[in-house]
């Protein structure tokens, strides 16, 4: 993975209009040297998100969320640094540092080529949609109006179809420069024998397109009984299949959604969609990767579970849930479709209404259902088997709420008795074990001591300059993010790529709280009565806490370490009071 200078970070803060880019997602008055707008990261009423095109810092004074231009775009866009990186030097025409050759001798790829790959990719799929329309793409057409799709829902995911011929599209693509080497490490293109070939033939085309509407590859499904059934582009420099969704492009206008819906095909999400289910999207010709299942995560807190109702989709479902299992903060469920259906089958048949009444399962009871599979639950010996399974899912199930729910089921459904089971389980007593719970983080609201007051204040005119440095020192900050911060400053660095140092949301936030003292004075002279005071308030502070340390050490102190210690209260005592 490319890694970005300092240097190069900061002329990409530079060339960005911090203010600009947000205003695109909420609306922003200008007030001071600051402009202000409500948060779009929660809901108020009153603004109080504020953009600091100076500092190249948005804060907002109600959820403590802040950062610089490229933690808006990973939050807003939900990308990686990587991404957000590449989004902002793209709207700025700022080229990306150039690639290094491998050492181990594997091939790399310039920031140049891949831009040339990206481009092909945009023409091969309006060559593919416009194939469609032809007598080359008649069975194609036919096969989508037999699925239910119209000419609306076809142009509406850019679908086509790839000609049966050897080389339409790479013909069609060297009439506008493009070398057949290039289609190649794009995927478009295999080479045989020193020829080269079309990767796509005869098959309907469905264009695989990131969250930033860039084409990255295609998914082709083919006609009649030919096989692979289904042909994905392969890895490029693009497009690596374990860590896309298809239909991401879509995901990014739906915000308010709050969870998606994973499918296992194009089919089944271009279905779902078309009937109004908002937020699907699919694997790409592979089970659900750790890649997939993180990039879930950071679009939404819960995942739907929607695959083929069949043993085989029910089996791929709980293997999803072992992946979801090691992310925290997302919430899995499973829709569980009658009679083996898949996701297309079930809403054409029943339409919205009939998925939004389908069941959804978490994942112990999902685990539960499924344990009943090649049991004989009439029998005593079905019954027992059944009842251990479920012990074994339950040992997993750490909230106390859900524990029990589904123990007082599992008691109605075997009849065994609640301590039994309890003992199998291993929980020692019959009582919900308790939540191992973090301490909860202060609501921001509660009033923070004149000590922290201080310390941010002077970090705040620290960051902007409008003290000079050797005015303070790394001791003088008790607290270790404001020591850290003041440590960074003084060091050189500037307050925007502290806070991209940081890749701990909650620790970015304390962060951003110290570069943000308000009210900060508007005059220098103002300003430097405030450090002044601060640092008063700061060293104030340290004399009493090492004077009550004195005072404790006296206690046990012989007669010549009491004297020492005394002339040092003393000493201290004259300090406090000047």
């Amino acid at each position: 993975m490319a890694r970005f200078s300092d240097a190069f970070l900061d002329e990409l803060r530079a060339r960005v209009n911090l203010e600009e880019l947000v205003s695109e997602y909420v609306p922003l008055k200008q007030k001071g040297r600051r402009f202000w707008g409500c948060c779009p990261f929660h809901n108020e009423k009153t603004p109080s998100f504020s953009v600091d095109s100076e500092s190249q810092l948005y804060y907002c004074f109600g959820c403590h969320k802040g950062g610089t231009a490229l933690n808006f775009v990973m939050e807003m866009e939900r990308m990686e640094f990587q991404e957000a990186v590449k989004y902002l030097a793209e709207r700025v025409h700022m080229p990306l540092p150039e690639a290094e050759p491998a050492r181990n001798g594997k091939s790399f790829v310039t920031s140049q080529e891949r831009e040339r790959i990206y481009e092909a990719n945009v023409i091969a799929a309006r060559y593919f949609h416009s194939m469609l329309w032809t007598d080359e793409g008649a069975e194609a057409l036919n096969y989508l109006y037999k699925r239910g799709l119209n000419d609306a829902d076809i142009r509406r995911f850019g679908l086509g179809a790839s000609p049966r011929g050897w080389d339409g599209l790479i013909r069609h693509l060297g009439e506008q420069g493009f070398k057949p080497e290039l289609l190649k490490r794009a995927g478009l293109a295999v080479e045989r024998d020193g020829k080269f070939y079309d990767m796509f033939r005869g098959r309907v085309i469905f264009p695989i397109i990131n969250a930033q509407g860039r084409v990255l590859g295609f998914g082709g499904r083919a006609m009649g009984d030919a096989q692979p059934k289904y042909l994905n582009t392969p890895d490029t420099p693009v497009f690596n299949k374990r860590q896309g969704l298809y239909a991401l492009n879509f995901v990014r206008k739906e915000r308010d959604a709050g969870r998606l819906v994973l499918v296992e095909g194009y089919m089944d999400t271009v279905s779902l969609r078309k009937y109004g289910v908002r937020g699907v999207v699919a694997t790409l010709g592979t089970a659900l990767t750790q890649e997939q299942a993180r990039l879930i995560k950071r679009y939404a807190p819960e995942v739907w579970i929607s695959y083929d109702g069949d043993s085989a989709g029910q089996k791929a479902a709980l293997r999803a849930l072992d992946i979801f299992d090691d992310l925290e903060g997302l919430t899995p469920w499973v829709i569980d479709y009658p009679g083996g259906q898949d996701p297309d089958d079930f809403v054409r048949a029943n339409g919205l209404e009939g998925f939004e009444r389908l069941p959804r399962y978490d994942a112990a009871e999902y685990r539960m259902l499924r344990a009943r599979d090649g049991l004989d639950l009439t029998t005593q010996d079905g019954m027992t088997q059944y009842a251990l399974r479920c012990c074994e899912i339950l040992k997993k199930v750490r909230d106390p709420i859900v524990m029990e729910n589904h123990l007082r089921t599992l008691v109605n459904q075997t009849g065994y008795d609640r301590e039994i089971l309890l003992r199998q389980i291993g929980v020692a007593q019959a009582e919900p074990r308790k939540m191992n719970r973090l301490q909860p983080r202060p609501s921001g609201k509660e009033r923070p001591n004149e000590d922290v007051l201080a310390e941010r204040a002077l970090l705040t005119l620290l960051a902007n300059g409008y003290i000079p440095p050797e005015t303070v020192k790394g001791g003088d900050f008790s607290l270790e993010i404001h020591r850290r911060a003041a440590e960074w400053l003084l060091g050189g660095g500037s307050a925007a790529n502290f806070v991209e140092s940081i890749e701990d949301e909650a620790t970015r936030s304390d962060a951003m709280q110290a570069f943000n003292y308000s009210p900060l004075p508007e005059e220098h002279e103002e300003r430097m009565q405030l450090a002044e005071a601060s640092l008063k308030t700061i060293r104030r502070t340290r004399l009493r806490e090492r004077m009550a340390a004195i005072e404790e050490e006296i206690k046990t102190a012989d007669p010549s370490r009491k004297r020492e210690l005394y002339s040092q209260m003393q000493a201290m005592t004259q300090a406090l009071e000047d």
